[in-house]
């Protein structure tokens, strides 16, 4: 599903949102960075390939965490995919983990 979204919000909300998040997921063994642009960058240190962009935007009137794809052809722009309100750490931490854990690499079942 391709969502439409809007700009990118403040550094200062990106950030708190981040430190919510973050904690999470490096208690499950994976990195978290944040790029100029915004983009949260989460990454399994234990295999190179397994990493998972994410973009914070609005999204049915509020602030949602949005999983970011690469376009169908190379030079497409990404496609983003809501996925939780920024809010619910808990479930978006679980997803992520979900998504980048392969056996015994990124932390135990949630």
């Amino acid at each position: 599903m391709q969502a439409h979204t809007t700009h990118t919000p403040s550094t200062d909300v990106i950030k708190a949102a981040v430190l919510r998040l973050a904690p999470l997921l490096i208690r499950q063994g994976l990195n978290v960075t944040v790029d100029r642009d915004g983009t949260v960058e989460v990454r399994n240190p234990r295999n190179a390939r397994m990493s998972q962009p994410l973009v914070l935007r609005v999204h049915q009137g509020g602030l949602w965490w949005h999983w970011q794809w690469s376009g169908t052809t190379r030079d497409a722009p990404s496609e983003y995919e809501p996925m939780v309100p920024a809010e619910d750490v808990d479930e978006a931490g679980r997803r992520i983990v979900n998504v980048l854990r392969t056996d015994g690499t990124a932390g135990a079942e949630r």
